[in-house]
């Protein structure tokens, strides 16, 4: 039976030695990713996944006290698996398996000091480093065509109701003389990853029941729908009526205000179900 005891300092520095012995035997792997999240600005939100990993392991501190420090052989089995991976990724040019595998190598270091109940205590925090993970170009192209038609469309429908005079051809449409390319400019692709990093991370530090997870997560997609339709026409008519220049710019601002609309649409979501007398919260509030 293998020894158990409190953290110290000391396992610290091993668990981030053992963490950078991890990102080194997969270094291809971790520097293809970086490449990925720098060189597309649709991959930006994956500098962000670390922070998201760590605040929600901070949120979940005192669950440290039923993880002893327990060296475990449950690693042993983890680290075949990130090898295999890795291997299979290289050998079919499978950047996901590559990738996969170069995270679960470095949740099996956490495994290795803890055994395996690390992972239940901490899970969203291990979860959210799939968000490490770049979305394939075949994923982003499935993803794309659906989005920009139904782009197209929406605000189409909004700005004739507006009664704006508009014509649509394939994914553009004409505002005063102008073709504003909708299905590629306001797609929302460029921002539907961080929305999903942005629940995920919602969801998961909020002290909610399980079933009101799952319902959150469920309306998560027509939440993302909902935000992109709210920008959809104005950067429409920003295209049509101002310079390239400032519709690009606001195009952008647009996109990045995309995320605390939803994040204040999940509040009203919430305050909905509560509304209803619905168990949401793992406790109840006191209300005078």
């Amino acid at each position: 039976m293998t020894a158990q005891r409190n953290w110290r300092s000391g396992d610290l520095w091993i668990l981030g030695v053992l963490a950078a012995a991890a990102c080194s035997a997969f270094w291809p792997a971790w520097i293809d990713i970086y490449l990925q999240a720098a060189r597309r600005t649709d991959n930006g939100y994956i500098f962000l996944v670390p922070f998201v990993a760590a605040y929600l392991a901070w949120l979940r501190r005192s669950r440290i006290r039923f993880v002893p420090r327990r060296p475990s052989l449950s690693a042993v089995p983890i680290v075949l698996t990130a090898v295999a991976l890795a291997w299979w990724g290289e050998q079919t040019d499978t950047r996901v398996a590559v990738h996969l595998g170069a995270i679960v190598a470095l949740a099996a270091c956490a495994v290795a000091m803890a055994g395996l109940e690390i992972v239940r205590q901490f899970f969203p925090a291990f979860l959210a480093l799939l968000f490490l993970i770049p979305v394939p170009a075949e994923v982003r192209k499935w993803l794309a065509e659906p989005l920009q038609s139904l782009a197209v469309g929406v605000t189409q429908e909004v700005l004739d109701v507006l009664g704006i005079a508009t014509e649509r051809a394939g994914n553009s449409i004409q505002i005063a003389g102008r073709s504003i390319f909708v299905g590629e400019a306001c797609d929302g692709m460029r921002m539907v990853f961080a929305l999903a990093l942005t629940f995920f991370a919602f969801v998961f530090s909020v002290p909610l029941r399980l079933h009101a997870r799952i319902a959150l997560l469920a309306a998560s997609p027509l939440i993302a729908i909902v935000c992109n339709v709210v920008r959809l026409v104005p950067t429409a008519l920003a295209y049509a009526y101002a310079s390239a220049e400032d519709a690009e710019r606001f195009h952008d601002i647009a996109g990045w205000l995309m995320l605390p609309l939803a994040i204040a649409m999940l509040f009203g979501l919430i305050r909905f179900m509560r509304w209803l007398d619905l168990p949401v919260f793992t406790w109840r509030f006191l209300q005078a």
